[in-house]
């Protein structure tokens, strides 16, 4: 009796470990949950992604370096111009084939813009690239800029083509993605008749969407949406953290920067005050939400919800590295491949830094504090433990 026991049990045993073999052979790699190399659960994050032309390339190389951890796990993004894009392709590639296929999906979109730069009449500058540096950032934007002053998308581009949406309808499956809550997308854009933000949810994204986005007015004719026109989503929400707490539930926020915080000296040239005015507002609204999001905090009732959501969120901060500053504000048009893969490998570097100095602190409520990270006055300031 004991063994025929014992044989069903064994054979029950046998039946449940190919079942559940087959099924995970069977599922999507991207429903899959996660292990981590320790064996603990995964650490659960949002990220929210400046936009900057093409210093999104930085933010790319954080993201490929990110998707290799297999103790963080993405619950949502959001994301404004080139921080959108590499959102949503991201997740589109996640989606796809989980984190490999992430980073591939994220490789392809920025080896296609070089590449839609070299063949577009305004594309990569040969001066610039046999100049190098300083110079050679410059003047790969400048005719580009130049020409813009002089007349307007609606005359430059009358018949208002886009090689950017072809790449974009050939990388991201978009109807898996207004299917899917896997990673949930929060993509911003500006009203040009209201200047609000608009944000857009995986339910709601197209390829006009992202372009929308991404619509510099001075380069694009603004993008129509449901009767509505709309202009670059960096203008007024670089990007927008709020969603991240409202329809979110991890309590870590991880934001990457395009642009440094806290610029020393003054600037006295035509030149200097340009750049620094297109680095204020970059940032600006990034910081009101911020301070919003601190002054809320201090106001709100702990026992409410809200209260509780606020008082547990941790801020984490990716900033660039102090010799970012070198790259002119007009490099953000210089999509020549050596200056995207500089940017990827600088974006690589630092995430590997920030992740072995704050990894421990996500999912413990630690992250940099509000002041340390963002009001700083030198470039060179540390993150310092504590709460936002």
């Amino acid at each position: 009796m004991r063994e025929r026991r014992s044989g069903r049990v064994g054979r029950l045993r046998s039946l449940a470990a190919s079942l559940l073999a087959y099924l995970n052979r069977t599922a999507d790699p991207s429903e899959r949950p996660r292990s981590s190399r320790k064996g603990a659960a995964p650490k659960t994050i949002g990220l929210a992604l400046q936009g900057g032309g093409s210093h999104g390339a930085f933010t790319w190389g954080v993201l490929d370096r990110l998707l290799q951890e297999d103790c963080l796990e993405i619950e949502a993004i959001s994301g404004a111009s080139a921080g959108a894009m590499n959102a949503v392709v991201l997740t589109s590639g996640y989606l796809e084939g989980g984190p490999d296929a992430a980073r591939a999906a994220l490789d392809r979109l920025w080896r296609s813009i070089a590449e839609i730069g070299r063949l577009a009449p305004l594309g990569s500058n040969p001066l610039a690239h046999l100049l190098g540096g300083e110079l050679g950032d410059w003047l790969s934007g400048s005719g580009l800029q130049f020409l813009t002053r002089l007349a307007s998308p609606y005359q430059l581009n009358p018949l208002d083509l886009n090689p950017l949406r072809g790449l974009l309808e050939e990388l991201v499956d978009f109807d898996r993605l207004r299917r899917s809550r896997r990673i949930r997308l929060f993509v911003s854009a500006t009203n040009v008749h209201t200047g609000s933000p608009r944000l857009f949810a995986n339910r709601e994204l197209s390829s006009d969407v992202l372009l929308a986005s991404a619509c510099l007015p001075s380069l694009h004719r603004a993008v129509e949406i449901d009767g509505a026109y709309y202009w670059d989503g960096g203008f007024t929400a670089n990007p927008a953290i709020f969603p991240l707490i409202r329809h979110g539930s991890c309590v870590d926020i991880v934001t990457v920067h395009i642009d440094t915080q806290g610029h020393p000296g003054l600037p006295v040239t035509g030149h200097e005050i340009s750049n620094r005015l297109d680095r204020i507002m970059t940032n600006a609204p990034l910081l009101r939400e911020i301070q919003t999001i601190a002054e809320l905090r201090a106001l709100a009732d702990p026992g409410s919800k809200f209260g509780c959501r606020l008082r547990g969120l941790a801020l984490h901060h990716i900033l660039p590295p102090e010799d970012m500053t070198q790259f002119e504000t007009s490099s953000k048009l210089n999509v020549d491949w050596s200056f995207l893969s500089r940017l990827r490998d600088i974006g690589r570097s630092t995430a590997e830094n920030w992740l072995a100095e704050n990894s421990g602190r996500i999912g413990t409520g630690s992250a940099a504090t509000l002041e340390s990270s963002l009001f700083s006055q030198s470039h060179g300031a540390r993150l310092a433990e504590g709460q936002i």
